[in-house]
């Protein structure tokens, strides 16, 4: 499968940044003008101890972190779905300058804040104009005791971009570097792409395809697993690096610091799955072995839809009404998200070469929310246009009532927004007049798109990452063997003997970008089990749960997350909602006997 060109798609069907700046002459301008104010801050240098200098500081903190969203989706986005355009990769290197320059410019901030008298800030916040600020002065209060000296923060800011310049790199390699054999089968010829490989060919209900795909992507990918490796292993010994010299005896808790979780709550998430919902998935590979006839089944196998029929292939047009119709319970600002989403061109359809596979959902302050999809007309598609619709409401609703300094939620409660659309739409769905078939190949739908995908796939990367973050903890030495030890060890433990592990399954952790944007695998899950409590009142028009949840999403990062949990009625304090979300997957297993 032969992927087109970008110049040659439909516009209509791809985003309109132009929303943000009408050419390229406009964006250089609007960096130009952002830098003007980015050299302005320095005027508060050493004055923050009074309060209207403080103040002052604020404000225009607010306009520089709202204008470099802005310059962020323009410079970022265009290089997301074409990675060949010269121009646009030029804007991304821009782009991390801009990030180095504007780091360097503002750490006085932190490092001056945190030195600061309680008493002070606490006065600041207890006033009528510092009040907006107390979640952001708060959060910088509570990790005072790593904050390093001002040359320090300084040096590390001006070099940020090439000290974690292992992300962009890996997309090199993904994207521009890494090329599959074309394999065979039956007598045709396929060429084989990571997104016609996870878009079609892994999920194709002829096995012979599905497996001759399977041999031609892994045999691709060992070819380039020591330079992954090499990227990944640099990542984290630079993030281990960085968490020594801010104190911390293990990087997991530097990393965890920010999304104001415990460590407790972190290995909570990874174990339970690990050994309360394995057994679940487990029995589920079992019904999908016998509903496809298969005498064993496989990871090349694992994500085929429940149906046994062909996929009805699904319109664009037609996934936006149902995803209207479906959402509209949210009420008219909610609905009127969701509609600019489509009528204004938030989001991007078509696969072509070199555009970044999967999907995600990047906004704007006060301005669009962007919305990235390989779109193949299934139904598992509409689903993933559900999630990130999700993230455009949540995101679209907490600029619209948040300071610019606090607008985003911890990275352990991001995914509970759009988790909960998947859950909910799942929901939606059922609720029509189905036959007993109809209902359960919706159902396998649901378990493989929203709970495979979420509590397996992204789990299955946590409990891999963990491993790799306690290597590095104890100072071991790492390399592609090793990671492929790793990883193969978790695919094992999950799976035992109900699923065959293939060759090359243990080099999974060379698909996924998450492992370089610090613990993220593990929050799909966090998300989803709470997006599967609210999804499921808001099923029952539980007017109470739905009033709460818009509310919950107005508060952006103005609370902690387990706080946003339990605003919205899910307490995440303990396992209990874990467990009552991995019996509700069992549960749904019985439509499927």
């Amino acid at each position: 499968m032969s992927l087109p060109l970008r110049k040659d798609l439909d516009p209509k069907l791809t985003w309109d940044l132009n929303l943000l700046f009408k050419d390229q002459e406009s964006f250089e301008k609007a960096i130009v003008a952002y830098q003007k104010d980015l050299q302005t801050i320095s005027q508060y240098q050493g004055k923050l101890n009074q309060e209207k200098q403080l103040l002052s500081m604020l404000q225009l903190l607010e306009k520089i972190f709202a204008q470099l969203t802005w310059l962020n989706d323009f410079g970022f986005l265009g290089y997301e779905v074409d990675k060949n355009n010269p121009v646009y990769e030029e804007n991304n290197y821009k782009l991390l300058a801009i990030y180095d320059e504007t780091k360097k410019a503002l750490s006085f901030i932190e490092v001056e804040l945190a030195n600061l008298d309680p008493n002070y800030l606490q006065s600041f916040v207890d006033s009528q104009s510092g009040a907006a600020y107390q979640r952001y002065l708060d959060k910088i209060s509570m990790n005072r005791e790593h904050v390093l000296s001002l040359e320090v923060e300084s040096a590390l800011s001006s070099i940020n971009s090439q000290l974690f310049n292992q992300y962009r790199l890996s997309n090199v390699l993904k994207y521009q570097d890494l090329h599959f054999e074309d394999f065979t089968c039956r007598g045709k010829t396929y060429a084989n792409t990571f997104a016609g490989f996870e878009g079609d060919y892994e999920v194709d209900l002829d096995p012979e395809l599905r497996h001759a795909a399977w041999d031609s992507f892994h045999q691709g990918l060992a070819k380039y697993q020591n330079t992954a490796a090499h990227l990944y292993i640099s990542h984290v010994q630079t993030e281990k690096a960085i968490s020594k010299l801010r104190g911390y005896d293990s990087v997991i808790d530097y990393l965890l610091s920010d999304q104001e979780v415990s460590r407790e709550a972190y290995n909570r998430q990874i174990d339970v799955i690990m050994t309360h919902l394995a057994p679940v998935m487990q029995r589920y590979a079992k019904l999908l072995a016998a509903k496809h006839g298969l005498s064993k089944i496989s990871l090349a196998d694992i994500k085929i839809p429940y149906s046994t029929q062909e996929p009805k292939k699904i319109s664009i047009q037609a996934s936006r009404q149902m995803i209207q119709d479906a959402l509209s319970i949210f009420g008219s600002e909610y609905r009127q998200i969701i509609e600019r989403a489509f009528e204004e061109r938030w989001i991007d359809y078509p696969m072509n070469q070199s555009k970044s596979t999967g999907g995600f959902c990047s906004t704007v302050y006060q301005g669009p929310s962007y919305i990235l999809l390989n779109w193949t007309g299934l139904l598992s598609e509409v689903l993933v246009l559900a999630h990130e619709l999700g993230h455009a409401g949540h995101f679209q609703l907490s600029n619209q009532y948040q300071k610019a300094t606090t607008p985003e939620a911890s990275l352990y409660f991001i995914e509970a927004p759009s988790t909960a659309n998947e859950v909910f739409m799942c929901h939606y769905l059922l609720s029509k007049d189905l036959d007993d078939e109809e209902r359960a190949n919706l159902v396998g739908e649901f378990i493989s798109r929203t709970y495979f995908h979420n509590m397996v796939t992204h789990l299955l990367e946590a409990d891999f990452q963990r491993k790799v973050y306690l290597a590095v903890d104890r100072g071991e030495n790492l390399n592609a063997q090793k990671l492929n030890q790793f990883f193969k060890e978790t695919l094992e433990q999950f799976w035992q003997e109900a699923v065959e592990i293939n060759p090359g399954a243990e080099l999974t952790w060379m698909r996924q970008p998450h492992y370089y944007m610090g613990l993220y695998s593990y929050t799909y899950s966090a998300g989803l089990t709470i997006g599967t409590q609210i999804g499921r009142k808001i099923a029952n028009h539980d007017h109470e749960t739905i009033q709460a949840w818009l509310d919950v999403l107005k508060a952006g990062g103005s609370m902690k997350p387990l706080d946003l949990a339990k605003a919205a009625g899910v307490d995440m304090s303990n396992d209990q909602a874990l467990r009552d979300t991995i019996a509700y997957v069992d549960h749904l297993l019985d439509y499927l006997k």
